[in-house]
Formats: structure tokens, sequence, C-alpha cells
């Protein structure tokens, strides 16, 4: 038995999953001033919905944003950074690249750590990792003592030159640092972010340092919480690269957590995939404040590891292994307005969960993507959240009423604008993630949930020239499902940059996994996991001499035994033309990183609730998507298997439901999954 919890912007999504039972889902409104809230409320109706008790569930498993959010409120520890001497204005000068190229009037945000609390110690390490000039102990330590007497430090980042190659100097600090002061927070590169290029390394660190008593304090009062109400397991934290940990150990390393909640969905589409024959995926997880887009290829995760501008959070960039997630300001709360130039435009800006959408009836006066639904006949009030919470058309009509006005429309004729540019931000995403990273967007299926998911999910197929989309069971709280079938895991890195491939040995390259390998089986038996049920993938970082940066390629253990460095070589080219679409074969090659995945998989199920033989007929609903027409309307439970029919209907559940438009059709799995494809002639009329 377990229990997924995943926090979002607007709703708290929870699971619970039974062997011989079907789902018991819930959704309760995010609790913003304290997340924990929201999401213990949810576990006690959850249970109680259940009629169980929590000491009967084997595992609770939690995606959470309480990261994300205090880097973006700027309301994490105050913290201060030791450098080595000489290096102190690394966090401040950063990088050249102007994320923002035609605002004249951009200014980066300010650093989470200011000048004043940057402290440089005499020590240097070579690029190889020899000592240079040995650690200053005596001046560490007074350093420290600054950071926390003087400005009022709680927690530190230690950075110190090429510590990636050799942490010696780290390691030692650290062991000063928390025998003098034992109640401080350390957070060292060599183990947050053990990858050459020093202003990553180190904004990686701090971030590390400046969320850790902050996650820390939180994960705590969850373990508390839950053995109150009798769970006495580890509380499992959702990691950004799709795998789970124990919460002490995410704790320890909180910068791995910034896609907690987005990795778990996408996590959930790649078991769906491998699940119903349908191995590529491009996700769209479309909830109440933003759109996330992901591609799952051969039933595995994208994954990214660069530090660079598309992989910030509030301007920070971070260097670790995560998910290829895009995001926008695309959800249902997004908010319809004018901009200067008199142009309607929807989002980032989002009305939250509090006051949420004007239909929510919580003093909400905007227009929102919800309330264009609303408008739309897309949406059922009396069946939104499961009928649990009411949501009222009239006031989504009176939030409409001054932008309408403004640009000489109806109502109506304003919520299907809003619902079409909302349609071209998602297809524009959906182009950042597939065709900017050589992908044909062509080759996939869309996988929608989230809350409003599969209501979007055809229209933006359409517009991107898709024809097929599946609908995995409970969209709605799929976020939270995909924390169920998520695999304990942790990834390991070692740079080595400037290694030519051609100079490299077969052993050589052995060794470097071998001793990731022996890191990874330390790490887990901290945590009580058997070392014989870890399992290993190999990557290593290559790219052309001369090249700024790089490409992650796998590495088999059999193609290197039998082929030896060709094999790594052969691999970098592939992957090079698939992304840029050329390689040059005839040019050296280097290594840079060594990385390993150390992967304890878990057991994942769904089981099915029971179908009927036939299905009911169809009520009728007006639906305004085009033009206004009767749509029909079925239960998502009350199809039975093999179940095949033609749009434009809506199909409703709990947590959500799918538009099946005209020029598509919809069948129902094995599964009870949802797959929509498109008519050939509808095909052609585009």
């Amino acid at each position: 038995m377990k229990i997924g919890i995943e926090i979002g912007g607007t709703f708290t999504d929870l699971i619970l999953l039974r062997r011989d039972a079907a789902p018991v889902t819930l959704k309760v409104s995010s609790t913003p001033s304290d997340p924990s809230e929201g999401a213990l409320h949810g576990i006690r109706r959850l249970l109680e919905k259940a009629g169980l008790r929590l000491d009967a569930v084997e595992e609770v498993l939690h995606g959470s944003t309480v990261a994300t959010n205090s880097l973006i409120e700027r309301k994490g520890a105050r913290a201060a950074l030791l450098t080595t001497e000489g290096f102190e204005d690394v966090l401040l000068i950063g990088r050249q690249e102007k994320t923002r190229i035609y605002d004249q009037f951009y200014h980066r945000p300010p650093p989470l750590i200011p000048r004043e609390r940057i402290l440089g110690v005499p020590e240097r390490l070579g690029a190889a990792g020899e000592v240079v000039t040995p650690l200053d102990e005596a001046a560490l330590l007074a350093r420290a003592r600054e950071a926390v007497e003087r400005h009022g430090a709680t927690s530190l980042a230690i950075v110190f030159l090429h510590a990636y190659r050799n942490p010696v100097h780290e390691r030692r600090a650290r062991a000063l640092i928390e025998a003098a002061f034992p109640d401080l927070d350390v957070s060292l590169s060599s183990d947050i972010a053990p990858e050459f290029r020093e202003y990553e390394r180190t904004s990686t660190t701090v971030i590390n340092a400046y969320v850790r008593p902050v996650v820390r304090r939180y994960v705590t009062r969850m373990q508390r919480e839950l053995a109150g109400l009798g769970y006495a397991r580890d509380l499992m934290i959702m990691q950004s690269n799709g795998g789970v940990l124990p919460a002490a150990v995410a704790a320890r390393l909180p910068v791995r957590m910034f896609l907690s909640g987005p990795a778990a969905g996408v996590a959930g589409a790649a078991f769906v995939a491998r699940r119903c024959g349908v191995p590529d995926l491009l996700t769209m997880d479309i909830g109440g404040t933003s759109c996330d887009i992901a591609l799952v290829v051969s039933g595995q995760p994208q994954m990214v590891a660069k530090g660079l501008a598309e992989y910030r959070i509030d301007g920070n960039p971070i260097n670790i292994r995560m998910m290829d997630i895009t995001t926008i300001g695309a959800g249902g709360g997004s908010i319809a307005w004018l901009d200067d130039g008199g142009m309607l435009r929807v989002g980032p800006q989002s009305a939250g969960a509090q006051p949420g959408p004007a239909c929510y009836g919580r003093g909400g006066q905007d227009f929102t993507l919800t309330d264009a639904l609303v408008l739309l006949g897309l949406m059922d009030p009396a069946r939104f959240m499961g009928g649990e919470m009411r949501i009222d058309p009239a006031l989504s009509a009176r939030a409409a009423a001054p932008l309408a006005g403004r640009l000489g429309m109806e109502a109506v004729e304003l919520a299907r604008a809003v619902f079409r540019i909302a349609v071209v931000n998602i297809a524009q995403a959906i182009r950042q993630t597939t065709v900017q990273r050589g992908r044909d967007p062509r080759d996939f299926a869309v996988l929608p949930y989230g809350g409003g998911g599969a209501l979007f999910a055809a229209s933006v197929a359409e517009a991107m020239g898709l024809d097929r989309v599946v609908v995995p069971p409970n969209p709605g709280i799929f976020s939270a499902f995909g924390l169920t079938v998520s695999d304990i895991r942790l990834d390991f890195t070692r740079s080595d940059p400037g290694r030519r491939l051609a100079q490299a040995t077969t052993a050589e390259i052995e060794a470097a996994f071998a001793d990731l390998a022996a890191e990874a089986v330390a790490e887990f038996r901290n945590f009580g996991v058997d070392p014989a049920a870890i399992a290993f993938s190999r990557m290593i970082d290559a790219r052309y001499l001369g090249q700024g940066f790089e490409l992650t390629v796998p590495i088999d253990p059999a193609e290197l035994a039998d082929r030896g460095t060709q094999a790594v070589a052969d691999g970098f080219h592939a992957a090079h033309a698939a992304r840029y679409g050329y390689a040059f074969r005839q040019q050296q090659v280097e290594i840079v990183s060594y990385r390993l995945e150390a992967t304890v998989p878990q057991e994942g199920f769904l089981p099915e609730p029971a179908r009927p033989d036939r299905m009911p007929d169809p009520a009728r609903r007006a639906v305004r998507l085009d033009e206004e027409a009767d749509w029909a309307t079925h239960e998502r439970f009350d199809l039975p298997v093999g179940t095949e029919l033609a749009g434009p209907a809506l199909v409703f559940e709990p947590t959500s439901a799918t538009a099946v438009p005209p020029g598509w059709r919809l069948r129902v799995d094995a599964h009870g999954n949802l797959h929509l494809t498109r008519d050939a002639a509808s095909g052609e009329r585009r």
C-alpha cells in the first residue's frame, strides 16, 4: 500500500494505491504560506475516505515545492560562502550572457549571498587536483567565526578551486568547522556539484546552502507529523532526476529537489509508456499555475545536467542532473491581460491558490484560463474536484466583462481567444523541447495530465500537426501517482576536463566508473539499502576538441570491453548528429566528466477499477469551443475496455476531463488509458 502526495502551486494531489482495490484519489487546495498544512490535511482526509489508518501504509512518497518557493521568494537561510582567496567575486561576475536580450532595463537578480558574506581562505589546488598551497586552518576558522558571529550566518557553502578533482581541502574544512560550530549547516561543492565551471559550481552549492535549513525543517516536521499518525517508516522525497530518497538524505541535498513535483509526473509517464506500448511520449502537465513539457524517449525520460541559461531558478544556474522539463506560465490560474500595445496575453501571472480564478468564489477578480474553460462549457461546475468544490460561471462572466469591453468582444469570444492563446503558448514550449533539441514532435504521442492537460491535449496536438494523444487514468492527480512508481536513485559525477579520448585507455575509464560505484555503494549503505539491489547506468560527457559544451553519451559496459574507446567516440558522434544534424567524425573527442546513475528499482502498479460490460447512453452538453454545439458527455469509468467513440465528446472523471473535439476518435485500452487519434480527413483539412 502506497500514498503519493504532490504539492502544486494551486492544488495538492494525493493518491492511495492498493493491489486489491481501486485507487483512492483526492485534490485539496494548497496552502502557500505553509505547504505542509495542505499536505497533512490531505493525508487525513484521504485516510478517512479510504477507511484506513496510516500505520497500514507501507510507503509515503512526497513531491514538494518547498525548495523552489524558498529560493524564488528569497526566504532561505542567512548563508555565507568560503572560497579560495582571490576568487571571492566568482558569484558576482557570473557569465556575460543576457537572458532577456531586448530588455534595455534588464538587471540580473542579486546573488543569494552578498559580497560582504563571501570570505576568502588561503589554499589552492591545481587543475589536476595537486596541492599548490596548503589549507590555512587557522585562517579558515577565523573566516568561519566571522561568518557566524559578525554576519549571523546559519548555513555555510564551501567552494574551493578545483575541488571537483580533489576534495581534500573541502572535507578537512568541513571537519574543522563542524567541530567548532556544530549547529552550522555546511554544504561542500565536492558533494553537491563535483564538476568544473567555477560559476555554475559555486551557484549550485550556494543554492543548496541557502535552502538547506528551510528544507530540513520542512521534512523534519512532515516526518514528525506522519509519525504522530502512526507511520513508522522513512518519508520518501522526490528528486529532480525522477528518483526518490529518504527524507534525511534529501534534506542534506535539497538542490536536487527543484523539479520535485514535475519530475514525478514524467516518471509516471515513463511507466505508462512502457505499460501501454507507446514508448515515445511528449508529456504536457497543465496544473493550476503552470504547464510543464518533457519528453519520454524509448520509455526513458530525457535528462540534462547543465547550469546554463535554460536551467536556472530565479536567475541562478543549477548544475545537477535533472529531467529536461520546460515550464511556462500556462496553468488554470493564468491571468488574461492586455500589454502596453493593447495585445491580449495569457500568463505568466497566476491567480494561484489564493484567491484563485474568479469562479472559485474566493475573491479573485481577474479573468483566468479556468474561467475561460468554464464559459466555453469544457468544465462542469458540478463535477469540479469530484464535486467537492463548486465553481460559479456567473463569477467568470463578471470577471470577463471589463476585458471583453475593452476589446469589443462578448465574454464567450474572449474565452475562445484566451483558450487559443494558451494553445499557441503551449505549442511554442513544445517546439522548444523538441525542435530545439533536435527532435521531430511528430514522432511522439501527447500524454496530458494535471487538472487541465486532457482538455487541451487534442487542440495542442492539432496546432503542432500531431495526431496521437494518450490520456492516463486519473490525470488530475497523475504526478502523485508518478511518485508511487519512482525508483530510489542517486547520481554520481567525476569531472576530468581536457582528457583526450585518444589518450585514454579502457582500464582508466573502467577505474573511473569503479570509483563512482564504490561511492554509490557507500552512500546507499548509509540509509540501509542492500548494495546487491543497486543497478548502475554509465555515461560520459564528451565534446569535440575546442568545443565549449558537451553532450552526455550512454556507455554500454559490454561494448566498452569489446571495442574500447572507439565505442565512446562512435556514441558521441551519433549523439552530436542527432542533436545538431551533423558530426565531425575525423575530429578529436575529449572526455569532460564521468556519470553514474545508481538506482534501486521499485515495483510500480496501478489497479484498474471495475468497468461495466456496456457503455451507458451519453448525456449532452453545450460546448462553445469553436461554435456552440452539443457534445456527448461520458463518465470515464463507465466506458468498458475496447470502447470506441467519435468526437465531439467530453469524458469526465473525478479529477479532470478529456476533450475529444470534432475530427478525433477515442479508444479505451486494456489498462484504461484513453487513446485519441485524429481522423485522416481532419488532418487533410488542416
